[in-house]
Order: C-alpha cells, then structure tokens, then sequence
C-alpha cells in the first residue's frame, strides 16, 4: 500500500500524519483548507476485492454517505486522487479526540455497571439508527470499533469502521473478508458466514460481557493459531462444550445478567434484536421510543400548536445541564422511606419492562417534589435520575424566556423533542410554578399559551421515553389541571428532614475533613430539629472555616456554635409529615 509523507496533498486536504495500515486502505490524519482535522482512508485500488464495490465504488464509501448521528462516525466527503499511475478513492470522517475501548481494555479499566451501561446504549443506539436510517448492519462490533470520544461532557461512544457493514442478510459468502474479525464477538452464524441483526446483537452482548468480567466470552488464546480455519474450529468447539456464567456476570445486576445471556444465546432466533435489547437495557416501549429516538433532532422543532420553535436543538443543548454520573439513591443520606416508595411504585416499573407489562402496568408521567425551600427538592431528582439509569436534563426558567411573541411556547415543544430524541430521559423543571402558573392568576396573565403547551406536552410523555419531575416550594401557584393524573402523576412531599436523616447529612458534610473525636453527630441532629438540608450543609462548612482558621480540627463546639448563631431558614421548626404521595 502506497505511504503518504506528511503535508502530501490529497485534493483538498494535506495529510498531517499516517495512523495505521488496513487490509485494502491506509488511514491517515489530515487537515481541510481551513485547518480542521478530519479522517481519511485511502484505499488501494488493486487490492480491493470485486466484492467490495457497488457500481464500481468501495461499498464503505456508498455506505458512509449521509451518515449523521451522535454515535456514529459521521461522513464528511469522498473522492478520488491519482497517485503513482493509479486512481485511489479516499473516505474523509469526522475527526474526533479520544480512545479506542479496545486500549482502556488493554490498560485493565474498570468499568462501574452505570459506564456499561452508557457504552452499550449508545451502540445500540448507532446501531439501530444504522438499520433504521441506513438499512445496514455493521457485522463488526467490538472494543476496536468502538471510540470512546472526548467531550466537554465527558467521554461519547462512536460506532467506527463500517468495512464490514452491508445492507443484506448475508448467507453463505460475504462480500468481506473475514480473517480480521475477532472471533471473541462473531455471532456463531456468523462464523459460518451468515450476518444478520441478530448477529449484531450476539456482538453486543459479548461486548457487554467483556465489559462487565474484564474479558470476552469463551475467550481463548487465539493469536497463536496459524490459520482462520483452526481458530474457528476452536471458537465454535468452546461454544458448544462451556457454558457461560463466570462469577464476575453472576455478580452484576440482574437486568444486565438477562441481557447478556440472552444476547448470547447460540440459536440466533433466540436472541432479541438491537430494538429489543435498547428496550432491554432501558424499560422503554420500542414502538414509541423509536420513533424519535435514534433519529437526529430536526434543526427547527415544531410546537404541537404548530407554530414554529424559535430555537434548534443546539441551542437547547446549552441550555441543559446533565446530571453527572454518580451513586443515585446511595448520595442521599437519610429519606429511606422516600426512597423506598420510589424504587417499589416508580423505578421498577421503568426499569423492568417485562414484568410490567405482565401486569399490565403503566409507567407514570412524572412527579412534581413538593416541600420547604433547601431540603434537596433538585438533588433529589438528580439522584433519581442516576438510580433509574435515564438521561437527566434540568431546565430552570430563564432558559426557556424568549422576547419574541410565541417564542417560549416554541421552545417548549423543542424541549420536550429533543428529550424524546435522547430517551429515556428525566426532564426536571427547577421551581416549577415559575413555568405553570394557575392560569386566571396575575403570574399567568400574559402566558395562558405557555401553560396550555405544558399541558399538551405532559399528556402521556412517558409514551416517548419521558419522566417528568417537577420541584417546588409553592404548590399552591401551580395550574391544577397540570397535578391531575395523566400529567405529573405523583404528588411526592420533600419535607425537612428528620433526626436520622439529619444524623446521616451530618457525617455526609464531615466525610473527609479533619474532625475531632468528640463530634457527636446525634446530638447535632438534635440541635438541628426543623432545619434544612441546605442549613445543615451551611453549619459544617461555616464550622470548618473557624476551625481552618484556628489550624485546628472540626470540634463539637465549632458545630454547635455555628448552630447557635444560625438558625433554621425555614423561620421556625417545620411541621413535619410522613412521607407519602398523592
């Protein structure tokens, strides 16, 4: 294969530096006209195969065209340059910052059942948008086709390298070789040359399987086989004679065992297809979810009232926070018994789809959080969303102000679609009576449309993937046909919290500072009766400045005088009533 130098003119690009040799193709770094890197992969024209060409073009190439989608490689251009006496046809991708999984693998990472979980959404999801948008099926799924990209955000898995996707159930002879797939993530079937969706799936499992025990399934030293021939025939022996349930899988979550093993099934009409397996892994109905989900948000949403938005889904994303990764229900001290009634009436109803619909039940809309300012309202929905797994999107008032007539109307309807384009997601609207004032009110005089677009939206959002949380001090504010069943269907009470809740927050703020032994957390949960969370926060860290500024521990009597001199927000002790829903 012909080695371009660095600064070599390929059309309109100059190559920055080469990557790595492919066996039809090198891959190179370059720069476009403007300075911006790009991919591309310059095939040789003598050694690509009949097989790889559609009316003369490399099939990768036809394949690439249009691509778009958050976790697919993207296409940027094609073309041909001529280079010793020979016309090479090159592909230009997406440039992208990050790593191969293949080598976080190779470096022993970890990953927390959250992280798989992410990994394996977001190929399932290019997957489905490449059989849905495309009409194709990789054929290639494991850790080296798989980037993880560097975002301000934090890492995005790509789907890379479609050298072996193809349009066609493929039986028999496929129009690839196969001497470079890796056997670990080859479907049985697939072995034998027959690629389906269903093989993808098997690819998928196997990868969640790799990611969960550190190493794929039925893994074997293949390398040292000299021939494909051999290292199918050993690959195809283990499958039939070990079973699969090494104690690292049986130790995950139930939810990710069912997947794996289901995805791993040898007899391909017993495995679900990539859908089912989003479906699987999420709790959302495919039939509604799909609709949006694996589409790109169009650049201009239309309200349901058909006017247009006056923001695109770019300018959404600004305006949304995501809520980190973390330990869900295991960050909140205390609130057992909130906690508890979430996870029995909300979280296992999305979560465990199956059983659900066995019952015949209906996951619920959304909640609206209501109780005294400061006692964690917003941090609690946040911790809800990483305990059910879902995206989770915070939306506060301002960013959804326009100065134009009908303007925020229209950016709520492309909120609510660019939430559904990124199902299953936890929308949150901090303070929301700021949003739905009862509409007769004085705070509702000049939005009663506004309103009514919250209504529209809210009917059966849980259909497109949605859960909608809403927090508030101010119930009382809030239009009355937004609380009916339908819309938010939970009416939750966040109250002040409790002497063991209180307890708990307490040695939650002290965790990692420099404390004396005579800090008794009990008794400062005693002082603090009808204090709130955010009072309680405000205590340690106040105690804590006096303490740094005597170059001393955090004693008992740092934390009770800043009790002393700082009384509950709340104005008085709040009257405090078991926690329940409406």
């Amino acid at each position: 294969m012909i080695r371009l130098s660095p600064d070599y003119p390929i059309g309109p690009y100059r190559v920055e530096r080469f990557i790595k040799d492919g066996l039809f193709n090198s891959n190179y770094v370059v720069k476009d006209p403007g300075g911006r890197r790009c991919f591309l992969k310059l095939f040789d024209p003598t050694a690509v195969p009949s097989s790889w060409l559609v009316h003369g073009e490399v099939e990768e190439i036809v394949n690439s065209r249009n691509l778009s989608h958050e976790h697919v490689v993207s296409y940027v251009a094609d073309g041909r340059v001529s280079l010793e006496d020979q016309v090479c046809p090159y592909l230009v991708m997406q440039f992208f910052k990050g790593a191969l999984l293949s080598e976080y693998l190779q470096e022993g990472r970890k990953f927390t059942e959250r992280e798989v979980r992410a990994i394996a959404g977001a190929v399932l999801r290019g997957l489905v948008y490449l059989r849905q948008e495309a009409g194709l099926n990789h054929n290639d799924i494991t850790p080296r086709n798989i980037l993880l990209e560097e975002t301000p955000d934090g890492l995005v898995p790509k789907l890379i390298d479609l050298g072996h996707a193809h349009g066609d159930v493929l039986q028999g002879d496929p129009p690839f070789p196969m001497e470079d797939l890796n056997l670990l993530y080859t479907a049985p079937e697939a072995l034998d040359g027959v690629f389906t969706a269903e093989s993808d799936a098997f690819s998928v499992a196997a990868l969640l399987f790799t990611l969960i025990c550190g190493q794929a399934p039925w893994y074997r030293m293949l390398e040292g086989m000299e021939s494909f021939a051999e290292r199918k025939a050993e690959m195809q022996a283990a499958r039939r004679r070990d079973p699969v349930w090494p104690a690292a899988l049986h130790a995950s979550e139930r939810g990710l065992q069912n997947l794996v093993l289901t995805g791993l099934q040898l007899d391909p009409a017993r495995r679900p297809l990539p859908e089912r397996m989003l479906d699987l892994l999420y709790g959302v109905p495919t039939d509604e979810r799909h609709k949006t989900a694996d589409k790109q948000p169009p650049k201009k949403a239309e309200p349901t009232s058909g006017l247009k938005a006056t923001t695109d889904s770019t300018e959404l994303k600004k305006t949304m926070q995501r809520g980190a990764r973390s330990g869900g229900f295991a960050d909140v001290a205390g609130m057992e018994d909130l906690k508890k009634m979430l996870t029995e009436r909300v979280i296992w109803v999305l979560r465990d789809r199956e059983k659900a619909q066995k019952y015949k039940l209906l996951p619920p809309n959304g909640m609206l959080l209501y109780g005294p300012p400061g006692c964690g309202k917003t941090y609690f929905a946040e911790k809800f969303a990483e305990e059910s797994h879902f995206n989770y999107m915070v939306v506060n008032g301002s960013d959804l102000g326009s100065t134009y007539i009908h303007g925020t109307q229209g950016k709520i309807a492309a909120l609510f679609q660019e939430a559904a384009a990124k199902a299953p997601t936890v929308l949150c609207f901090d303070e929301f009576d700021s949003f739905v004032p009862a509409r007769g009110s004085e705070a509702a005089r000049h939005r009663p449309e506004e309103v009514n677009e919250f209504l529209s939206q809210l009917n059966n959002c849980a259909k497109r993937g949605i859960f909608v949380i809403g927090t508030t001090n101010r119930m009382d504010m809030i239009d009355p046909a937004i609380l009916r069943k339908g819309r938010l269907d939970l009416l939750v009470e966040v109250p002040a919290p409790e002497l063991e809740t209180r307890r708990q927050m307490f040695l939650h703020h002290l965790k990692g500072r420099p404390i004396a032994d005579d800090v008794d957390a009990t008794r400062l949960a005693e002082l603090t009766d009808g204090y709130a969370s955010s009072d309680i926060a405000f205590i340690v860290n106040d105690a804590s400045l006096v303490a740094a500024l005597a170059d001393e521990p955090v004693s008992q009597h740092h934390l009770e005088d800043s009790i002393r001199c700082n009384p509950s927000s709340l104005g008085k002790k709040a009257a405090r009533t078991p926690i329940g829903y409406r």
